[in-house]
């Protein structure tokens, strides 16, 4: 297996990890460095299709994944600040009065 396909794979357990562990700064470096290896595989001349082919497919699938997940977090983000804000907004109204 050539070097930059065992690294992307390599990196890519350590995006999954970082992923599992909810350590987003992580994911953002290890996303950087997947996108560097990916270019540097697709460079490599002798590199091997097949073993590329499914570090990329697997990879895909773990970013489909991640964008769910960002996705789900980001909804229950919004809800949560939504529900600062009405809390804010009562919290005036009721100043307002006393």
């Amino acid at each position: 297996m050539a070097v930059a396909v065992k690294q992307l794979e390599d990196t890519h357990r350590a995006l999954v990890a970082a992923v599992q562990a909810g350590d987003w700064q992580q994911v953002g470096e290890l996303d950087l460095l997947c996108r560097h290896l990916v270019s540097e595989a697709m460079q490599q001349p002798e590199r091997n299709e097949q073993a590329l082919a499914e570090a990329l497919t697997s990879l895909s699938e773990t970013y489909q994944q991640v964008i769910a997940l960002c996705q789900a977090v980001q909804g229950k983000l919004a809800e949560e600040l939504q529900g600062l804000q009405r809390g804010k907004e009562s919290a005036k109204v009721y100043q307002m009065f006393n």
